[in-house]
């Protein structure tokens, strides 16, 4: 395989997470304008619950099934073992968290139980479709989960968009909170039904294919018709359950945090307004270095008797430029952001933090999560799940331990507080273990090229900053240090000339920049 569609792969995800990411802070923007605080602070109360057990549903099989189809040599067998195992969780998973919202004390009497019993069919059908991208992902067709994914996102913005013009203007109606949780719903349902659609050319009988077998370009799809196995369904179970286990546990010590302020907080609601509304936009910063491991992911498969050391060294300097990226302009911009995706009552003021002040210390985990997912990748890659396992364990019991002393004393600024302290902790761990396993080549000058861009871009947005007075003039000065951010990279010699080398092609088929 040319390593360039590791790229257009890549650019593609990029491309949907953009539109994703406007299309998100459209949605943030219309919830916080449609539903008063409280209401703002159940709906992602709902959201961060309902994550919570979409990544057990997920179980890690996400990533493990990128890496086996990438080399199986029967897909039909392996992609059809697992989706019945998808389906399977997912089933499990949903089922419980339905039962438990239910159940819990500190839900009763408000409109979290029947708000999460009307969301939970987004996590259900958003994990199904998760199987479909699978397949496209193996046969960098993500042009296809482009489509279905903005088709998916728009339908319900323009729905909470309609209600808005309507005339719904911060109602503490649970009727309009209850309609809200359906939107997302229908999106869904839609990526389901595009990804299924899509996915047709592909679910067609095919025998053995030789794990090295590609597709270059120009050429017909593989065509994998899922058939059941139970050896490869228990054999997939036993790959998958570490890193499931491993998900779980990263997700605790990142999302918890708003459940647990619902159960230790009375004022849980406007927690929740301020603290919930930036997690929601902080997901696609932590989501962002995702796209690109998994789509460096088959490649690593392909190549495993390969030197990746140069490769991975590439993938984890662009994680770095992306990383300072994100969290300078969100620390420094983070009253500004907060004015465009909200309203004024949502700012900070003197007597009492704000979703700015949250947005300004979540800036740190960010960047941070881009270690922490390199690591998880460069482990998942050689299967040493246990030291994984092991740490994001301890992450996640310890930010249970601490949220639940320092939440109920400092709020949403005590989850904050926590959410720094574990993610440096345990990015420091996972990067000591996972050089220990695996050689990455990074040369000292690359570090210092990356330390002087991220030193200047910081110094642009906070001369800028004072300028940012409207939302009109936020998003021209944050576009304009973004176009200035590439033209440093560009003087810095951190970018290639050509797109499709980001990840490779250099002289040795590897390298991205010349040591």
């Amino acid at each position: 395989m040319h390593t360039r569609h590791i790229a257009t792969s890549t650019l593609w995800q990029l491309s949907s997470q953009g539109f994703t990411m406007v299309l998100g802070i459209l949605s943030i923007k219309f919830v916080t304008i449609g539903l008063n605080q409280s209401l703002v602070g159940n709906y992602q109360t709902v959201w961060s619950y309902l994550q919570i057990f979409g990544i057990l549903a997920d179980f890690g099989l996400y990533a493990v099934a990128i890496r086996e189809l990438s080399r199986a040599e029967n897909r039909a067998v392996t992609l059809g073992s697992l989706f019945v195992l998808r389906a399977l969780i997912t089933l499990i998973s949903l089922s419980s968290a339905l039962l438990l919202a239910f159940l819990i004390p500190q839900f009763t009497g408000t409109p979290l139980p029947l708000g999460i019993a009307i969301a939970i069919f987004v996590p259900f059908f958003t994990l199904l479709s998760g199987m479909f991208r699978t397949l496209f992902q193996v046969h960098y067709q993500m042009h296809l989960v482009f489509i279905a994914e903005v088709c998916a996102k728009i339908i319900p913005v323009c729905l909470l968009g309609i209600a808005i013009l309507l005339g719904t203007r911060g109602s503490d109606n649970p009727h309009i909170f209850y309609i809200f949780n359906a939107f997302g719903d229908l999106g869904a349902i839609t990526l389901f039904i595009v990804s299924l659609w899509f996915a047709r050319p592909l679910l067609g009988h095919m025998g053995k294919v030789d794990k090295a077998e590609l597709r270059p370009a120009g050429t017909p799809l593989l065509k994998v018709y899922p058939q059941f196995s139970r050896e490869e369904f228990k054999r997939l179970f036993r790959l998958a359950l570490p890193y499931g286990l491993a998900f779980l546990a990263t997700t605790l010590y990142r999302q918890s945090d708003v459940t647990l302020i619902a159960l230790l907080r009375p004022d849980y609601d406007l927690q929740n307004a301020h603290y919930g509304t930036v997690l929601r936009l902080t997901e696609i910063g932590f989501l962002l270095p995702t796209f690109i491991l998994n789509s460096a992911l088959p490649h690593m498969s392909e190549q495993r008797e390969r030197d990746l050391s140069s490769f991975l060294g590439s993938i984890l300097l662009a994680l770095l430029i992306l990383g300072s990226t994100i969290s300078l302009f969100a620390f420094f911009f983070a009253r500004p952001i907060v004015l465009l995706i909200a309203n004024p009552s949502y700012l900070s003021t003197a007597f009492s933090p704000g979703s700015d002040t949250a947005l300004m210390l979540m800036a740190f985990p960010m960047f941070l999560g881009m270690i922490i997912s390199f690591c998880f990748y460069l482990l998942l890659h050689e299967h040493k799940w246990k030291p994984l396992l092991l740490l994001t364990s301890i992450a996640a019991l310890l930010s249970i331990t601490l949220n639940m002393q320092l939440i109920p004393l400092f709020g949403f600024i005590g989850a904050a507080m926590t959410s720094i302290l574990i993610h440096l902790l345990l990015a420091s761990g996972l990067l000591i273990v996972s050089l220990r396993f695996i050689k990455v080549s990074l040369p000292f000058k690359r570090l210092c090229q990356w330390f002087a861009f991220s030193l200047v871009f910081g110094l642009s947005l906070f001369f800028v900053l004072p300028f940012a007075v409207s939302a009109l003039s936020t998003i021209l000065l944050g576009s304009c240090v973004l176009v200035g951010a590439i033209f440093l990279l560009s003087f810095l010699d951190l970018v290639p000339i050509h797109f499709h080398y980001f990840f490779g092609s250099g002289r040795n088929g590897m390298k991205v920049w010349d040591n």
